[in-house]
């Protein structure tokens, strides 16, 4: 009798470990998911602009983005130091430093920082630096003036295209938005006048919008340019 009661406690307490250890991997999937779950697109958008407040100009900087990989759990903001091994090595740190001194205490905090050597197939020239940076001002302005008039109706930003120096001047203004139905057209209209208002106004004096005859595309929900 002993050996049976035994065998039957013993059958009882796998079954419980069993239970706790499928309870565990419940709790840590439940918080796997929490954890990469990503701050919302505005955040993004504001993010980014203090990254690049706090960098372009200061450091030659390439591309900056932050991105969520589900399928791998990581969670990452990669900047991306155009120029030299030399002048990389020099200011990676510091760069890094700057970065997470910008997420602490934010929802970025637990995103990782990666400060890489950008692959450039020729030599930047001051001339392209200088058309980048004037270029990063008018996406910003736009990007506010947007995200203040239409806070639930912009979708991830505003896209910039501009052909190299030597090409006619051409700058192209794309608007995703999440519009749709009968209104896209009047709402799509206002946003392009916004749009147009902002760089007569409050951008006057940027040098690349004064060499550039401008464009501006509006596209809804579906990512189809609204007819305007």
């Amino acid at each position: 009798m002993g050996f049976i009661r035994n065998k039957v406690l013993f059958v009882v307490l796998s079954i419980i470990g069993v239970l706790l250890i499928s309870f565990g991997l419940a709790t840590l999937n439940g918080s796997v998911k929490k954890d990469i779950s990503s701050p919302p697109k505005s955040a993004e958008i504001q993010m980014l602009e203090k990254i690049e407040v706090k960098l372009v100009g200061e450091y030659n900087i390439g591309t900056y983005s932050i991105n969520t990989h589900v399928d791998n759990n990581s969670q990452d903001i990669n900047i991306d130091v155009l120029g030299s091994q030399e002048y990389y090595d020099s200011v990676k740190h510091e760069i890094k430093d700057i970065v997470r001194n910008l997420i602490k205490s934010t929802k970025f905090e637990v995103y990782n920082v990666n400060v890489k050597k950008g692959e450039i197939l020729q030599m930047i020239t001051e001339e392209e630096l200088e058309r980048n940076n004037l270029l990063v001002e008018i996406a910003k302005k736009i990007n506010n003036e947007l995200s203040n008039a239409y806070p639930n109706k912009i979708d991830g930003g505003v896209d910039m295209r501009i052909p190299p120096s030597d090409a006619p001047q051409e700058l192209i203004v794309e608007v995703s938005t999440l519009l749709e139905g009968k209104k896209q057209e009047a709402i799509g209209k206002e946003i392009e006048k916004t749009v147009y208002t902002t760089l007569e106004k409050k951008l006057a004096s940027n040098k690349l919008l004064k060499e550039s005859t401008v464009k501006i595309y509006i596209y809804n929900k579906y990512k189809e340019k609204i007819k305007i």
